[in-house]
């Protein structure tokens, strides 16, 4: 049984916290749109376009959109950030990110063309390169959803005194987020 206190967070933990999510949800925003571009030159390909499927299409802006709508209520501070909603969420982008990872490498190995390529041909093969950088990105945009859910999970599990001395940030992007931070409100609400 632990005997560890749990204390209310003071206003630089939450701070902390709102850093971390705020850095997060940034990389999931890049890497997602990362990954619309990557479908979206594969599809428009001329000699062997990829399959229209709108899983992929439904994750990748799906989840595109969600991590701007939660990037804003999160630096705009509209309201508390509910870290129950922000781990299903991320947890669940998890798993739809790694099966687009999968299932582009199924392309791969169901195509007609592929089939009857060598190890070294296929490196050369645009469809195989296109698939490829496809399940990279989306397995490293599955990785980061996967890390912003267990952190979320993390905070849902208590705060531990102890938790939040360990909890230290590089403090080289204060002044970057700060500056952030100042254009988002006034952008957004109109008041800092």
């Amino acid at each position: 049984m632990s005997t560890a206190r749990i204390v209310p967070p003071t206003e630089e933990e939450l701070e902390k916290e709102k850093q971390a999510i705020l850095g997060l949800k940034f990389l999931e925003i890049i890497w997602c749109v990362i990954c619309i571009g990557i479908r979206a030159v594969g599809v428009h390909d001329d000699l062997e376009p990829f399959p229209h499927e709108m899983f992929f299409c439904g994750v990748y802006v799906g989840y595109a959109l969600i991590s701007v709508f939660f990037f804003v209520i999160v630096c705009c501070g509209y309201c508390k950030v509910n870290y129950v909603i922000e781990a299903v969420v991320s947890l669940a982008g998890f798993v739809a990110f790694a099966a687009c990872g999968f299932r582009a490498m199924y392309h791969v190995e169901e195509d007609v063309h592929m089939r009857f390529l060598t190890d070294k041909g296929e490196w050369y093969h645009e469809f195989f390169i296109i698939s490829r950088l496809e399940s990279i990105f989306s397995m490293q945009t599955a990785g980061i959803f996967l890390v912003h859910g267990i952190l979320m999970l993390d905070v849902l599990h208590g705060r531990n005194k102890e938790d939040y001395e360990q909890l230290r940030l590089v403090p080289f992007w204060v002044p970057p987020y700060r500056k952030l931070m100042r254009f988002c409100c006034i952008c957004c609400c109109g008041r800092y």
